[in-house]
């Protein structure tokens, strides 16, 4: 048979590492905007590099090897070591060194806060583009699972299940010991009797160590706690995906070209509470009079509206169904429309709901219309209450209802936010692997994220401009985004 063969492999080579590379590789973006860094101010540590002592990797070597990493979905630090011995481009890349995965991952772990740099070093350089819309902005977050046991996490429900399990094993086993009392062989029932002795003096050491940690969840007020990651928590990664151990991170994309302008780490599963700080983050790196945030309803929150129109922060953010109702969803509490100028609530069945307070209290009000509610066929899908449904309204209402009616005014804007915010989203956890943490703890975490959003936001920039257009406005602005001395951080 005819094939195609190959090389022989006794056959000697020579080879330069430059023509490993193609001239649009992305290699070399990476390669040329790391040494654009100034490394020092960012907090790297530089190593020894005296005549005397043994010599530490450069770390601009080990980033470009995570950066590389990170934007080819390989983040174990053992891969990466691998990498440098099988994979062309990585040799070109470090020149190539073939550094230990305990070195690989040590850098990583002890300059956190250096990674948190650089991706904001490079959101400042992308400004500086024009890559950055700065008027309009998107908030989302995701969940990432943690590097936590599951079999080493506990709750208050988890601890008192096992307790029941343990206390019942218990009693099984002293029941056994009682007809082993009773049995006739008396050599055999007393062998048995030592194991199941010993068996639940195991046990009874189990209880006291779940009432131990019982007490302590008590005593500081928590729910849960992770022996492996104390920071980590139950968080709910989505509809059909049930509960995990993990994180919730925040981010902020730009509208323009969906990069990700900054970020939060926060170990709750709800989102209310973080449009105005991350909507707020973003405007102070953009410097700008005010700015447009869009968000789903999760972030629906009057408290975070009235403080970003103190700021200039135009949110829509579409509101969420509320129930006070007994499941019908036509008589959910979003159904029953205020009528500003009457003062009135009108129902889903047409009646009007008046203020039922006769000193009318701005921070809380009542309304209702029980005698409409008395005769009403529908009632009982509308409220389980005997007088009639009430509907309470607070000082903080009317912002809600400008914002949820400046949605409904801007449906094609709002319908963008999707679009925008889940594009990155996609692209890190489908295309570079970015669904788990490697990293543990709040501080390593945040460090973690910096360099995934960083690799995100160099591969996007690569998308937009090309790399000989990237590489060209490098050379040409001579590095003085990333060589100026005092980098802006912003604070978490």
């Amino acid at each position: 048979m005819n094939y195609i063969c190959g090389d022989d492999r006794e056959q000697i080579r020579i080879e330069s590492m430059e023509d490993y590379v193609e001239k649009d590789s992305e290699v070399r973006v990476i390669d040329k905007i790391v040494d654009a860094m100034d490394m020092e101010s960012m907090g790297f540590n530089i190593g020894n590099n005296d005549a005397v002592g043994r010599p530490k990797f450069n770390p601009r070597d080990l980033l470009k090897l995570y950066i590389y990493g990170y934007l080819n979905g390989i983040r174990s630090s053992r891969k990466l070591s691998k990498q440098c011995i099988i994979n062309k481009e990585v040799i070109w890349l470090v020149k190539g060194l073939q550094p230990k995965y305990r070195v690989i991952a040590d850098f990583r772990k002890d300059h956190v806060e250096s990674l948190e740099k650089v991706f904001n070093a490079f959101v400042n350089y992308c400004i500086e583009l024009g890559l950055y819309g700065e008027k309009m902005i998107v908030v989302d977050g995701t969940k990432l699972e943690a590097s936590a046991s599951k079999r080493k996490h506990y709750s208050r429900n988890k601890l008192t299940k096992m307790k029941e399990l343990v206390e019942n094993q218990i009693k099984e086993y002293l029941h056994d010991i009682e007809m082993n009392d009773s049995s006739e062989d008396k050599q055999i029932s007393k062998l048995d009797n030592d194991s199941l002795t010993v068996a639940i003096q195991k046990l009874e050491g189990k209880l006291a160590h779940y009432d131990d940690l019982e007490a302590k969840l008590i005593k500081t007020d928590e729910n849960e706690v992770n022996f492996t990651d104390h920071d980590a928590k139950t968080v709910k990664f989505g509809a059909n995906q049930g509960t995990d151990v993990g994180y919730n991170v925040q981010s902020v994309v730009d509208s323009k070209n969906k990069l990700i302008v900054t970020y939060d780490v926060i170990n709750n599963s709800a989102d209310q509470g973080q449009l105005y700080n991350m909507s707020k983050k973003a405007k102070d790196i953009f410097n700008v009079e005010s700015i447009e945030a869009l968000a789903d309803k999760g972030y629906f929150d009057t408290k975070d509206f009235t403080k970003c129109e103190e700021e200039n922060i135009i949110a829509y953010v579409s509101r969420p169904r509320y129930s006070n109702s007994i499941g019908d969803s036509r008589y959910f509490s979003d159904r029953f429309k205020y009528l500003k100028e009457e003062d009135t609530y009108l129902c889903p069945d047409g009646q009007k709901l008046s203020c039922a307070s006769k000193k009318i209290d701005p921070k809380q009000r009542k309304y209702c219309n029980y005698d409409a509610c008395s005769n009403c066929k529908n009632k009982s899908k509308c409220t389980t209450s005997s007088k009639g449904r009430t509907i309470t309204r607070t000082a903080v209402d009317d912002i809600g209802e400008i914002v949820n009616m400046r949605v409904k005014e801007n449906q094609s804007k709002y319908k963008q936010r999707q679009m925008i915010v889940e594009h990155p989203f996609g692209t890190l956890k489908r295309t570079m692997n970015f669904y788990f943490l490697l990293l543990r703890g709040f501080k390593k975490v945040r460090g973690e994220v910096s360099l995934a959003f960083f690799a995100y936001n160099l591969k996007r920039v690569i998308n937009i401009l090309g790399v000989e257009k990237l590489l060209g406005y490098l050379i040409k602005i001579n590095f003085v985004i990333f060589r100026k001395h005092k980098i802006i951080t912003i604070a978490a």
